[in-house]
């Protein structure tokens, strides 16, 4: 199954003391170590990534055929979302995450791609793993989903509510990655 990546990047990472998207990670950013990932599992065509706009000639070096999309890093994720959709639509299942969360786990996706069969036969509008109770990230999302998620209000709706109100299918996994989020310096570190 070909799928498709929205990858959230833009923000200004205050808690952080910088944006997300340029701190290091084992000698890498963590934008590039995302792109070396992404690039492995699908085609760089269908890989779209929210960014400040100053970055432009920054994340292009990273790599060219990435759709890169500048947006307000003040603004909400969901409005982020909702930016990608509107420059690349889903046309096939897509991924969903920010770049704080390193999910850099080939089974991880591939675990929710394999779900994805079902969830469209069953009228699921997205996949989320689950691992030991919680759910975790990516989230996998219909095409069928774009359309009410770009009606929806960045300034009062959240994603993740959201999609607690529709049919959503659970994947089990069993990659701690799905759990993890890079919030704040502590999170990294440890």
């Amino acid at each position: 199954m070909t799928t498709q990546v929205y990858l959230l990047a833009a923000g200004r990472g205050r808690r952080m003391g910088g944006p997300k998207a340029w701190l290091e990670h084992e000698g890498r950013p963590l934008l590039a170590r995302h792109m070396d990932f992404l690039l492995a599992v699908c085609p760089p065509d269908k890989i779209a990534v929210s960014i400040q706009e100053e970055w432009l000639e920054r994340c292009r070096a990273l790599h060219p055929e990435a759709l890169w999309v500048p947006v307000d890093p003040d603004a909400a994720p969901l409005a982020s979302l909702q930016a990608l959709l509107k420059r690349s639509p889903l046309e096939s299942w897509g991924f969903v995450f920010h770049v704080d969360m390193p999910l850099w786990d080939k089974e991880l996706f591939d675990a929710l791609a394999a779900a994805a069969g079902e969830a469209e036969a069953g009228g699921d509008l997205a996949v989320i793993p689950r691992r030991e109770g919680r759910r975790g990230h990516p989230v996998l999302l219909s095409p069928k989903a774009q359309t009410p998620i770009l009606s929806l209000d960045p300034a009062r709706d959240r994603l993740d509510l959201w999609l607690s109100a529709n049919p959503i299918r659970y994947a089990e996994v069993s990659s701690p990655r799905s759990g993890e989020n890079w919030n704040t310096p502590r999170d990294k570190d440890s």
